[in-house]
């Protein structure tokens, strides 16, 4: 490359931010190596993209070390209280309160539940930084189950950096329902639908840019 061609090209770089997906990849070190000084010149000359770049590091290491700490398990006993005063004398078993409660409650009774226990276990989760970048491509981040199985629910950073959120059931009667989901800056109603013989699926999409708010926050209301 000619020496006049190179200054252009530096040129140039200083005023075109990296995208998204380039920052996320140069995070990562899954740059090729053009690319990655080409990055790197970029990284020197911009203040935003560096600090943009500073806050995918942040995330991707609360991601890697995070643990459970006493603030935690305060935050799950004060979530998990109105769950635990809504149970009935009787119950014994957790395996036999899951099975009555699937063939006695009312669905859209069942499925309050089921979302009120999803949104703790997400709460707790996701006492952390807001995510702004993402783990491998198409790593789990997050994973709730039903006590009695019948509502599952996992969080996916995908490769282009969305957060994908996944909600499958085996429970036949919630086909159908309708869910206004926020979370971050995104609010979205999604809809689960039969999918197969014994499944109903949906799922959301939560960008980088919509990571922005309080990702802890999660809120799903039926309508």
């Amino acid at each position: 490359m000619k020496t006049d061609d190179l200054e252009n090209e530096l040129r140039n770089l200083k005023f075109t931010h990296l995208s998204e997906d380039e920052l996320a990849a140069y995070c990562d070190q899954e740059l090729d190596p053009k690319h990655r000084l080409r990055a790197e010149a970029h990284l020197k000359q911009c203040f935003v993209c560096e600090q943009q770049l500073a806050l995918l590091r942040e995330e991707s290491a609360a991601l890697t070390y995070r643990q459970i700490d006493a603030d935690d398990l305060a935050l799950v006993e004060r979530l998990l209280k109105p769950l635990q005063a809504d149970r009935k004398p009787t119950e014994s078993r957790p395996e036999e309160a899951a099975k009555d409660a699937a063939t006695e409650v009312p669905v859209q009774e069942r499925l309050t539940a089921y979302l009120r226990q999803l949104v703790a276990n997400w709460q707790l989760a996701f006492q952390q930084p807001v995510m702004r970048g993402r783990e491998e491509p198409g790593q789990e981040v997050w994973r709730w189950q039903s006590a009695d199985g019948r509502l599952q629910a996992h969080a996916i950073m995908e490769k282009n950096a969305d957060l994908t959120i996944h909600f499958a059931a085996n429970d036949m009667a919630l086909a159908g329902a309708r869910l206004k989901i926020s979370v971050g800056l995104m609010s979205q109603v999604i809809t689960l639908r039969q999918v197969s013989a014994s499944q109903v699926y949906a799922m959301v999409a939560v960008t980088w840019q919509q990571r922005q708010g309080n990702m802890a926050n999660l809120a799903i209301e039926i309508i």
